[in-house]
């Protein structure tokens, strides 16, 4: 199982997985405890999918606003008779 518990291991970290839980889920692979291994890489699925989530809020609230901006905000009209370029009270 060596090659498989180090590819665990590279996998863990290349997922900014804590580098403490990607060797303790490589001992688990490594000593066949397939139950254990399974729950941390589900364990960090989990975080990952929770990080996309937010981040996918994230994004549909700057994409709704941009959507306001463009309908809301308009731009001032000039009113020439109210005795000037642009005057704003």
């Amino acid at each position: 199982m060596g090659e498989l518990s180090e590819d665990l291991e590279r996998c863990l970290c290349d997922c900014a997985c804590d580098e403490v839980r990607a060797a303790k889920a490589r001992c688990s692979c490594e000593e066949g405890r397939v139950r254990e291994t399974k729950r941390m890489l589900l364990d960090e699925r989990r975080r990952l999918l929770d990080e996309l989530h937010a981040s996918q809020r994230g994004i549909d609230a700057i994409d709704h606003m941009l959507h306001r901006v463009s309908c809301e905000c308009v731009p001032c009209a000039v009113d020439v008779s109210e005795g000037g370029e642009g005057s704003h009270e």
